[in-house]
């Protein structure tokens, strides 16, 4: 576990050193934004299960992005939980979001 509260793996050291970090910060801001506006009700249009599972570690996300001092390891670490998290609640999500959660690595 890391400083944020995500796991992190031995095979992320490797991805790190080819992935493009400001493309993968871009993305997982895009997403805070659109989930955790509170311009919009989508949070609110989850299921109770969806709120727990993938809304809690974006909101962890968030908080790390807006630290602003993380390494890329711990960014990777970040994104692929978010994503892991938001797998099984894809159905609940418009296409903007899942086409956004599809460009986190895995």
């Amino acid at each position: 576990m890391n400083r944020f509260g995500f796991a992190e793996y031995d095979d992320m050291i490797g991805l790190s050193r080819s992935v493009n970090t400001a493309e993968l910060t871009g993305d997982l801001r895009a997403i805070v934004a659109m989930v955790l506006s509170e311009d919009t009700d989508f949070i609110d249009s989850l299921s109770d299960s969806a709120q727990a599972d993938f809304v809690v570690p974006l909101g962890m996300s968030a908080g790390m992005l807006s630290q602003g001092d993380y390494s890329v390891v711990e960014l990777l670490s970040a994104a692929c939980t978010v994503q892991y998290c938001a797998e099984p609640h894809m159905a609940e999500f418009s296409d903007e979001l899942v086409h956004l959660l599809s460009q986190l690595p895995r």
